[in-house]
């Protein structure tokens, strides 16, 4: 399948790693960069630096041309962080069809409307609902850019469905996919609240057993906040939900994970952000769903104690404790 002219808006890991992939699949995926020294220094380079290296493959071209790009692209995906949705949007507005495939692969919301990232860009553009897709899975970048195995979900509607799929398929990524595109991409939104905690546990050494009742309660929370999303709760039993959980919660490079380290260990919140390098996207999406639960948030008590420690300077054994001595009640 080399038909396929993609275009890739965001140098990232996760950005390198899925051109590295669809490079596979298509012989015609384009990085596109924030300006022209980016451009010159990534065409020089052909890599960035992370947790480890990545290097992009020979055959990807970088740009930062993006009328060409954009408005010649059959198929766009957004690997940006979430604050940054909204200018890039305005960046690629103008240069998109309604017949085009736009994909995000940003686990956030929009900060300012507090949208999905699929909901912002169905309002923000001229692209036909249809055509408007997310990735989301138990998907560490740089895993998948070694070559180890993993699998991901496309949410998407099914008219694409097997058309998207394949070009995202290789014989180490497996790809599946769902019409739930909200309920998939929640699943990938929603796991980086839980992931602060999991860090938390792990800085204690609290033990397995521990870390496996969280999981298992983080994702009782997970299904039953599907209400505010209308979305189906065996969604978040697959790929994105349970997939992405459990992953996020043992992998202590996830920047949501090493805050919770970070304020396990007596950090100051501010300072412990600092230490981290790139956004910790689990800090605005609590602040976000503590804000669209209000007074209901008691009711999701894994949920409310990130927030406590988050933006209450709460202690996080306190939290733990609290959590522990809940009043018994069924599973």
């Amino acid at each position: 399948m080399k038909q396929n002219k993609i275009a890739i808006l965001g140098i990232t890991s996760w950005g390198i790693t899925l051109g590295n992939l669809l490079s596979e699949n298509s012989n015609n995926v384009t990085l596109l960069s924030r300006n022209s020294d980016e451009t010159n220094f990534i065409r020089k380079k052909r890599q960035i630096q992370r947790s480890i290296i990545y290097k992009i493959n020979k055959e990807i071209s970088i740009s930062n041309d993006y009328q060409k790009e954009i408005s010649e692209a059959n198929i766009i995906i957004l690997v940006v962080p979430s604050y940054s949705i909204k200018a890039n949007m305005l960046k690629i507005s103008n240069f998109l069809s309604n017949d085009q495939i736009i994909i995000s692969a940003t686990k956030g919301f929009e900060y300012n409307s507090k949208k999905t990232i699929s909901q912002y860009i169905l309002e923000s553009t001229k692209i036909n609902k249809i055509n408007i897709g997310v990735i989301s899975g138990p998907n560490i970048s740089s895993e998948i850019y070694k070559g180890l195995p993993s699998s991901t979900v496309i949410g998407i509607d099914k008219k694409h469905a097997s058309y998207v799929r394949n070009i995202f398929n290789s014989n180490k990524f497996r790809a599946y996919s769902s019409n739930d595109v909200i309920g998939i991409e929640m699943g990938g939104i929603l796991k980086n609240i839980f992931a602060i905690g999991a860090g938390i546990i792990h800085e204690y050494n609290l033990g397995t057993n521990a870390m496996a009742s969280y999981i298992t309660r983080s994702l009782y929370e997970i299904t039953k906040l599907s209400h505010l999303f209308s979305t189906n709760k065996s969604t978040f039993y697959g790929n994105s939900g349970l997939g992405d959980l459990i992953t996020t919660c043992f992998n202590i490079n996830s920047r949501n994970h090493k805050l919770g380290n970070l304020l396990a260990r007596g950090m100051n919140f501010e300072i412990a952000t600092q230490n981290i390098q790139g956004v910790v996207e689990g800090i605005q999406t609590t602040k976000i769903i503590q804000e669209l639960l209000s007074n209901d948030i008691y009711k999701y008590p894994i949920t409310n104690e990130v927030y406590k420690v988050l933006f209450q300077n709460k202690n996080p054994l306190n939290g733990i404790n609290d959590l522990m001595s809940r009043e018994a009640t069924t599973e």
